[in-house]
């Protein structure tokens, strides 16, 4: 019997049934959520470790490093449904494909562009999670007796699958527009750095090399990545900057990289070449300007008509049907 009087001893619990049920989940939970080696995730071979203690593999992984983008902001999360969503999106992304419909090399392009570290299959990892995301939405809001029009239909669950599964898309296509506009704002001043930097003696490489360390921007980021694959050796600069313009397929900047490398080839001076394209980017920019500005008086019908014009009708006529009806009474 129990010496304070609660009726219960103590002496009988084993301490065992409690510290292995604890050490049981200890386990289970470092097993899931290690940050080292996730549950799903291969583990490196002998040949990626030998790789990594290479000098020159390593600077080259440094030079095509791409940091992976969380999709959860919970570690936890990350850690335990992150390899479930890659492992569903790799295998979405293999049936899309025997249809031609797992975007192939346009849609790695596209990532590698505007969500670096982000593979197709975790992409289509993605889609998944918000397609189920907007899935729930219609069956959650019966659940929570939010219905104005009655229960939502089964139809509508399907319809919020859909725009789940299809935002992803639409929110990279935005991304890419959002880039290209971007590179034809930078271009310009990007351009008449070079000029300046060539016309006081310095050559293509170095003149870029100073333009990417003092810039900021998308432009200027690829042309860090073209210094870096110039001082490695991998490509000569006419080739880095090729390269860069086949990744970003802006036509502004193709046509630059185009027009730069006859003038390199023809011996044509330089700062000729850079300064008539910066006047021509100049004057696409200010079209580019011009041509948003139309676009946004266009988008200003809707909300005008829909919000403004019939509140003024209201504010003017009312008091004006109110005086005749005085008149008339």
């Amino acid at each position: 019997m129990n010496p304070i009087g609660t009726g219960i001893d103590f002496s009988a619990f084993d301490p065992r049934l409690l510290l292995w049920p604890v050490l049981f989940s200890l386990g289970a939970y470092l097993l899931v959520t290690a940050p080292w080696q996730p549950i799903g995730r291969p583990k490196p071979d002998l040949a990626e470790r030998l790789r990594r203690l290479d000098v020159d593999e390593r600077i080259r992984a440094e030079v095509g490093r791409q940091d992976v983008r969380p999709i959860f902001a919970s570690r936890l999360l990350e850690g335990m449904l992150r390899p479930v969503l890659d492992d569903l999106g790799r295998l979405l992304r293999s049936l899309l494909g025997r249809f031609g419909l797992g975007g192939g090399e346009e849609l790695e392009r596209k990532l590698r562009i505007v969500r670096p570290g982000v593979e197709p299959s975790q992409f289509f990892g993605e889609k998944v999670a918000s397609g189920l995301v907007g899935f729930g939405v219609f069956p959650l809001m019966d659940g929570l007796g939010i219905h104005p029009f009655g229960p939502w239909p089964f139809w509508l669950w399907v319809a919020g699958f859909g725009a789940g599964f299809l935002a992803p898309d639409w929110d990279l296509d935005r991304r890419l527009a959002t880039r290209r506009i971007m590179a034809v704002m930078e271009l310009p001043i990007i351009l008449d750095m070079l000029t300046i930097a060539t016309s006081a003696g310095l050559a293509l490489e170095q003149a870029l090399g100073l333009v990417a360390r003092q810039s900021q921007g998308a432009v200027a980021q690829e042309l860090r990545h073209a210094v870096r694959e110039m001082a490695l050796g991998q490509r000569s600069v006419v080739e880095a900057l090729e390269a860069v313009a086949e990744r970003n397929e802006v036509p502004e900047l193709t046509s630059f990289v185009g027009q730069l490398r006859a003038a390199y080839d023809q011996g044509i001076p330089l700062v000729q070449t850079l300064s008539t394209q910066a006047e021509s980017l100049r004057e696409q920019k200010r079209l580019r300007i011009l041509e948003e500005g139309g676009k946004a008086s266009v988008r200003m019908i809707l909300p005008v008509a829909l919000f403004i014009l019939p509140v003024l009708f209201v504010v003017l006529l009312v008091p004006a049907a109110v005086e005749l009806m005085h008149l008339g009474g």
